[in-house]
């Protein structure tokens, strides 16, 4: 994902892509200057963490391009929005004499986390004495500086990046004489192809007989269809759609027969690109996805293996890819025409749907808000691919396998849905008979290729033993440890052939391999720095079974759900007779594009919670569980779905964190309440009180069926009950439940959800889903997470007692399920993903920009005689925008008999007519115009929504 997602990747890979390189210059002729950084003392304006600070810049390592592997080895700043730019000082004891500086860029993750504009600057002064543009790429590039300079300190300011997410440098190294043209060679650029000597050796050897019978037609077949391209570079498994595209190349069949193979081109991509290809049961067609020219979106074409009947299928304004086709003659494939987001980046997200073989009756079966990616069709009928969400859950897994029928039903995990490492599955293609699937493996940042791997789910839904990796050089990792985001490795494309031999791209050479690892042909290598992907055999193939289309109606409203029994599951952690309800919960998506450079709380932009659910939520409404655990319920089609088995109080035992959809008039059977995959099994008549009856109508939320939006649900609840005592003039000023509105949030929430470290508030036990909080995906004991297991549920329940044990307030039934329901969602502050304030850090801060100077103004000329060295002044995270002077940085230093809490020892502030207390509050002027007229969506009497939040 994201910057911080790679900031949190540790460890050295197995691969060259993990290797750093030492750096003590890139040309040994070069060994005896001296690099002049090595002694200075370096700071930085802006750094990530303890492990991206300033000095790493001089300790000698360059991590490799791409390798995931720079932690403690770079510098980087803390995001990529810094108007006033970002400084790196060097400073020394005494003058030197410094000629150049020499760059190299943080390209361990990805190229855009270059700086690109700099000035430069000595000895303190305000005039640059040198300024320039650098370039995105790898390796050193010259900060060339005035002959002559001798100074005590070196600044370089970057003013602008090439827009990653923390930009920053592996290396600067300062010389005092100028270095020779030929020490810069080694810079290269931006999507290069890999070689294959930059991989880890091949462990298997050519072999001369496979080499015979595959020339000899003994395989079945003597042409492939090959896709030629540049080698795609996106930043994330999920971009390969929009980012790190190249024109050129095309479509070609090959003729194995020949030596070398000779290629005949069927489609031209010189101006654009084909991104992948799939060969018809008859062995006649060629479905594809083709960019006709790097301005237009990818589109679905076909042309026969001959290289007649061109003929474009879609011509929507939208990119469609991924194409295969489906045993009835239609054509599964991947768009982005309904609009969606990534929560934790820019690109849109495709998602399945199907069209009849001409494009025609194009038919959404996805309901995903998130990516899917590569389906294929099963033996069975059913379409396999791979799925990215994460319900209440970090964002780097889960991309896993999931399966659906072709008309959108059934809908089924596969494999993979609480597996840590390999963090994505893709590229899933059945072996013929056998229930198991050869797939690429690999992580969440970087390219689609890494290692290739049988996956068996007979063995298990998230075993390591259901893993079986054909390509031991690239580690790919443990299911149950790390973030899955540290495989590199060459290999893509995989076809298997039959039960013997598969099909593979590696480092964009087509290879011929077994299973067993013993042997290899290499079939065809790229050619003009491009390679070979999506390798097909001409020949024809078995049709899979035309699985018959379910009950679905187009026009139907509802579709049903028939639990047989929710506490299988569940128990023993979960007493029988203790579920009654079942929550159904729709996630939203994030319609509108944002800027990344925007992010808070990790990567949420605009903001939703504080580092807990990444989405908004909206609950469709609650069904009865019977004293058997049955339930049988409608619930909405094609949103991305999931439930949540509530006890008496409205508790919360246990929920999905996964999700999933129904079509129109589906009717489905779950057989529990599952804890290691969303599994859904066909519909089945059982002996049980909820199969007896029709499926019922949801028990609305008395709120309403709308996103739901903590300060109009929630806050009610404690302005009716709590605010009267716990407010900001509270004498221990612990727990303000106060509704006043804070740059990001209101007060109550950032007590009740905000306060304390990042995902350990002390009343609500809720999922951190920020970066390095992967690890929580394997917590699924039932009341481990939410209400069950939070302090404020308990204090709600039990009506707050006293010392006596008298309680001190009685919420209502729907007070308290308001207040549960927030807790058991993961804590959304916001019930909408839209924003009226898109330039705004997290697309919602409102903070008065001279805030801070005006205040460290005062705090040094008033307060240092209290509050110096690390005790500093205590700050709350947040600051109030409404109801100013109740900030505790104006409250605590007023004296008591001019309205403050005089927390302070001594009163700063006599009077709120103090110049310095004035001058604070004057600093809120600046934002009263935008509170006035372009209210925050919390903020809305009635807020602003989009058509699914509603």
């Amino acid at each position: 994902m994201h910057g911080s997602t790679r900031l949190a990747a540790r460890g050295l890979l197995a691969s060259l892509s993990a290797v750093l390189i030492l750096v003590s210059f890139a040309l040994a002729a070069e060994e005896s200057r001296e690099n002049l950084a090595r002694t200075a003392d370096i700071s930085a304006s802006s750094e990530f963490s303890g492990d991206y600070v300033a000095r790493n810049v001089a300790d000698g390592h360059v991590p490799g391009a791409r390798s995931g592997a720079d932690v403690g080895k770079a510098w980087c700043a803390k995001g990529n929005h810094h108007p006033g730019g970002v400084t790196l000082t060097f400073a020394f004891p005494e003058a030197v004499e410094i000629a150049e500086a020499v760059y190299f860029g943080r390209t361990a993750f990805e190229w855009q986390e270059n700086w690109k504009d700099y000035e430069a600057f000595v000895d303190g002064g305000e005039t640059a004495v040198a300024g320039g543009t650098l370039q995105a790429g790898h390796g050193p590039q010259r900060i060339a500086l005035p002959e002559g300079l001798r100074a005590k300190s070196l600044t370089l300011k970057f003013l602008t990046s090439y827009g990653g997410s923390n930009p920053g440098a592996s290396e600067i190294q300062l010389f005092s004489q100028r270095l020779p043209d030929a020490a810069f060679a080694s810079f290269s650029p931006p999507f290069a192809v890999p070689r294959e000597e930059q991989w880890p050796a091949s462990p298997v050897p050519e072999d001369a007989e496979m080499d015979r019978q595959l020339r000899s037609g003994g395989l079945g077949f003597s042409k492939v269809v090959v896709v030629e391209r540049h080698a795609i570079e996106p930043s994330h498994v999920y971009t390969y759609h929009t980012e790190g595209q190249r024109p050129g190349g095309g479509l070609y069949v090959a003729d194995l027969t020949e030596q070398p193979p000779r290629l005949t081109r069927l489609v031209d991509a010189a101006k654009g690109l084909v991104l992948d290809a799939d060969l018809s049961y008859d062995a006649q067609t060629v479905l594809f996805s083709w960019k006709v020219t790097m301005q237009d979106k990818l589109r679905l074409f076909t042309v026969n293996v001959d290289g007649s009947g061109l003929q474009q299928l879609t011509h929507h304004d939208s990119n469609n890819l991924n194409a295969c086709w489906l045993p009835d003659g239609g054509i599964a494939f991947l768009s982005d025409r309904k609009p969606a987001f990534a929560y934790c980046w820019t690109s849109t997200t495709p998602i399945l749907y199907r069209c009849d073989r001409d494009g025609s009756n194009v038919v959404r079966i996805s309901a995903n808000y998130l990516n899917d990616f590569t389906p294929a069709v099963m033996d069975d009928g059913r379409v396999i691919f791979s799925r990215w969400e994460y319900v209440d859950r970090p964002a780097i897994p889960i991309q896993s396998l999931w399966t659906v029928n072709p008309d959108g039903t059934g809908l089924s995990g596969f494999f993979g849905n609480r597996v840590l490492s390999p963090a994505t599955f893709m590229e899933a293609q059945e072996i013929a008979g056998s229930g198991k699937v050869l797939c690429v493996l690999t992580s969440h940042n970087g390219p689609c290729r890494g290692a290739i791997g049988i996956v068996d789910p007979a063995k298990g839904a998230n075993t390591q033993e259901s893993i079986r990796n054909l390509t031991p050089e690239i580690d790919i990792g443990q299911v149950a440890r790390g973030d899955g985001n540290n495989i590199r490795g060459p290999y893509e494309s995989p076809y298997p052939l039959d039960d013997r031999f598969y099909l593979v791209s590696r480092a964009g050479t087509i290879l011929l391999r077994d299973y067993a690892g013993t042997g290899q042909v290499t079939i065809l290598a790229g050619r003009d720095g491009m390679g070979l992907y999506t390798a097909r055999p001409v020949m024809a193939r078995k049709r899979p079974m035309l699985r018959w289309l379910s009950e679905t109606r187009p026009d139907e409203p509802w579709a049903s759900v028939f639990v047989e029994n929710v506490y299988r599951g569940l128990e023993p952690h979960v007493k029988r007779g203790s579920v009654k309800q079942i929550a159904v919960v729709q996630e939203l998506e994030k319609s509108k594009f944002a800027d990344v450079s925007r992010r808070a709380f990790g990567f949420q932009f605009p903001v939703v919670s504080c580092g807990a659910t990444y989405a908004p939520k909206k609950v469709w409404g609650f069904a009865t569980v019977d004293p058997d655990g049955s339930a049988h319920f409608k619930v909405p089609p094609l949103v991305p779905i999931y439930f949540m088995a509530l006890d008496a109080e409205g508790r919360a035992v246990q929920r999905m964190r996964s999700f999933t959809h129904l079509m129109p008039g589906e009717s489905h059977s779950c057989v529990g309440c599952h804890t290691d995959r969303n599994h859904l099994a066909p519909s089945v008549l059982v002996n049980s009180l909820a199969a007896a009856r029709p499926a019922e109508a949801l028990e609305e939320p008395e709120w309403g069926v709308r996103g739901f939006s903590y300060p109009h649900i929630v806050q009610p609840v404690f302005d009716r009950h709590c605010t009267e005592c716990h407010h900001a003039k509270l004498a221990s000023g612990t727990v303000d439940l106060s509704a006043d509105f804070t740059d990001f949030f209101n007060v109550s929430y950032e007590v009740l959800a905000r306060r304390g470290e990042p995902g350990q508030n002390p009343y609500t036990k809720w999922i951190p889903t920020f970066n390095g909080q992967e690890a929580n995906i394997l917590h699924v004991t039932p009341e481990h997470w939410g209400s069950p297991a939070s302090r404020l549920a308990a204090l709600v329940l039990s009506g707050h007692p006293d010392a006596e044990g008298r309680r001190r307030v009685d919420l209502t039934s729907t007070e308290q399920r308001r207040v549960l329901t927030w807790i058991d969602l993961n804590v959304p502050y916001y019930g909408t993903s839209e924003s009226n304030h898109y330039d705004l850090i997290g697309c919602r801060q409102m903070l008065p920009a001279n805030l801070e100077p005006v205040l460290n103004d005062v705090a040094a000329r008033r307060c240092a005689a209290c509050h110096s060295g690390d005790r500093g002044i205590p700050r709350e995270p947040f600051v109030r925008i409404t109801n100013v002077e109740h900030n505790s940085f104006l409250l605590a230093p007023l004296a008591s008999s001019a309205g403050g809490s005089q927390r302070c020892a001594t009163a700063v502030f006599q009077s709120k007519e103090d110049p310095d207390y004035q001058a604070i509050l004057r600093t809120f002027e600046s934002i009263e115009p935008l509170l006035r007229e372009n209210p925050r969506a919390d903020m809305e009497r009635e807020p602003t929504m989009h058509a699914d939040a509603r």
